[in-house]
């Protein structure tokens, strides 16, 4: 599931921003204005304490898997999967709703903090998207995937002018996911990314070729001939 997921977000921080340069600070674009939303659609109830109603629905919650399950690691893995399958049907509100009762079985839950993470930077939120993310790879630093998620957030921050990611960071992180997965397509598709914003041409080249023999299902065609518009293709395959 959340293999199919980060196609999703490479969608979302992908090809259309290649067609622009960085914006300026003062042309970034405005920070959304945030939806009014109950407590418990908001990523860990936005992080203040819980009402009468929603702390007596969280311990029957609980209370409920503890009688149904022979473990609460158990509990987790059977709700994080729908949680999942949530967000890959866009209904944040209640993947969201379920990431946080997962989070109340188990504080330290990689997948409650990955696919809050996944929530917060579908919603625009890419400084809670980071945090987030910063705290599952705390916990679990060998989950490459999710490792290419922060690293799509940073490129997302670099890509609208923000102060929450820089090109080098990106860089770092996509390297340490394909030093744990070099086949990683999409990892290679955001090195290739990068080094295009850099106008290192001839590596994006190189990092778009890495990712044709890893995948060729998950290469960005169009973005090929972006960068074949810039330099034409070393090896003669994309014209």
């Amino acid at each position: 599931m959340k293999r199919v997921l980060l196609l999703c977000l490479i969608s979302m921080a992908g090809f259309t921003a290649f067609s622009q340069t960085k914006p300026a600070k003062s042309e970034a674009v405005a920070a959304p204005v945030k939806p009014v939303r109950a407590a418990k659609y908001e990523v860990l109830y936005g992080s203040k304490p819980l009402s009468k109603a929603d702390q007596k629905e969280l311990n029957e919650f609980v209370a409920s898997c503890d009688a149904s399950f022979g473990s609460r690691a158990e509990a987790v893995a059977f709700f994080a999967e729908r949680a999942w399958e949530y967000i890959a049907s866009a209904r944040l509100d209640t993947a969201t709703y379920r990431f946080n009762l997962i989070s109340a079985l188990d504080p330290n839950c990689v997948d409650a903090f990955w696919g809050l993470g996944v929530i917060s930077f579908q919603r625009g939120d890419n400084d809670l998207a980071i945090r987030l993310l910063n705290k599952g790879l705390e916990l679990d630093s060998t989950q490459s995937m999710m490792r290419v998620d922060y690293a799509i957030v940073k490129l997302d921050c670099y890509q609208k002018g923000q102060d929450c990611g820089t090109l080098d960071e990106v860089e770092t992180e996509l390297k340490h996911a394909l030093a744990q997965d070099p086949k990683n397509a999409n990892a290679w598709m955001k090195r290739c990314q990068v080094a295009y914003y850099k106008e290192n041409y001839e590596l994006a080249w190189t990092y778009f070729h890495e990712a044709r023999m890893a995948d060729i299902l998950q290469l960005d065609l169009n973005f090929g001939s972006l960068l074949a518009a810039k330099m034409p293709d070393p090896k003669g395959i994309f014209k």
